[in-house]
């Protein structure tokens, strides 16, 4: 029986092609592609629309058909154990992977791992692997992944891996990734002690602040996410940018933000039980911390988009569902308005906000 059924694609799967009925699985251009077609068995017949309002108007239907559907294909699965920890294998269908976008079934599995958030790789057609995202195989998932989509034995999807929180993908990671659609002006890894280095490739100041800024947030979020910090994040500069005494300034000024700034660390500490601290390195050396007593006007960047992203990520702590039963929630609101009590600050507005992945667009 001919079904109307999602199917995931390269990232690159008929780019130039505005009116075929397709998303992208996260918001990236390095994420893979969800295309809608009817499976007849034999073939895929691939929805397209005959002009934009034509698109506009269908879309919304036959993506939840399509879902619709895919929920009802029963895809099997195995547990195995490596290293301590527990990997979940979907396979035997051919619709496995798409099964990433079965939110019912993604809850489903993270129960079985016995975890809060999930770790998902889908490098090829009918595969679908998971592990808890706070194993300590999440350093080696990215590699395992890569490696089975540079040999794959379907049509490959996504070499990158996804970081599932209650049934739905909120993040994209994986072994080279580029954090920044436009260049790839940094590349963020984590250690064995859950401490996080930022690799550069700003050209000047302003690239830097930019990159700074956007690379702290990621950092920042995964930290929430996995309430796993070991306190320090480093950020290494490339020789692309100039050393002066500029630079150095600059980096030195970022150091005293964040050490200053009191929302953040007491979010860090009441999640992850460790404060912020930024180290900054140009050629093996270290140029910052090296703390100024005074921060000019004009270097006040950092911290506005900081406090921007956490007054956020509070408001979204705040709006969560059923946050009456969470209990890492409520904790954590307890620590922070103690903090707040004791220094006479007033809480951010308590308001709903959009998702903190939406504040990166």
């Amino acid at each position: 029986m001919d079904k109307l059924i999602p199917i995931l694609k390269t990232s690159d799967y008929r780019k130039d092609d505005k009116l075929f009925f397709k998303e992208y699985l996260f918001e990236s251009k390095i994420s893979p592609v969800i295309a809608y077609g009817t499976d007849s068995g034999r073939m895929v017949t691939y929805e397209s629309a005959s002009d934009e309002n034509d698109l506009n108007l269908k879309f919304p239907k036959i993506k939840e058909e399509a879902i619709s559907n895919l929920k009802l294909i029963d895809v099997s699965y195995q547990i195995t154990d490596a290293e301590g920890t527990k990997i979940l294998f979907a396979e035997g269908n051919e619709y496995a992977s798409e099964k990433i976008l079965d939110k019912d079934f993604m809850i489903k599995i993270a129960e079985e791992l016995n975890c809060g958030g999930l770790m998902v790789g889908i490098p090829f057609k009918g595969l679908l692997i998971a592990i808890d995202s706070n194993s300590p195989m999440r350093l080696k998932l990215p590699v395992i992944v890569k490696q089975y989509f540079d040999n794959p034995q379907q049509d490959r999807i996504s070499d990158k891996v996804f970081l599932v929180q209650n049934g739905e993908v909120v993040a994209i990671g994986g072994e080279d990734l580029p954090q920044n659609d436009n260049l790839n002006n940094f590349v963020i890894s984590e250690n064995k002690k859950q401490n996080y280095s930022v690799e550069l490739n700003s050209k000047n100041i302003e690239e830097l602040t930019k990159d700074v800024n956007t690379s702290f947030q990621q950092v920042l979020a995964m930290i929430m996410q996995r309430k796993l910090f070991g306190g320090e994040i480093t950020y290494k500069l490339s020789s692309s940018i100039v050393l002066n005494q500029a630079l150095k300034d600059k980096c030195n000024s970022y150091v005293q933000q964040i050490e200053k700034n009191e929302l953040l660390q007491s979010i860090s500490k009441a999640l992850a039980a460790s404060e912020v601290k930024l180290k900054f390195f140009y050629n093996d050396k270290q140029i910052a911390p090296e703390l100024k007593e005074k921060i000019s006007s004009n270097e006040k960047d950092f911290t506005n988009v900081s406090n921007n992203y956490l007054d956020k990520e509070f408001n979204r702590i705040l709006g969560i569902p059923n946050a009456r039963t969470n209990i890492d929630a409520l904790t954590t609101m307890s620590v922070l308005r103690k903090e707040y009590e004791k220094r006479g600050i007033k809480m951010p507005n308590e308001r709903k906000s959009k998702k903190w992945w939406e504040f990166w667009k």
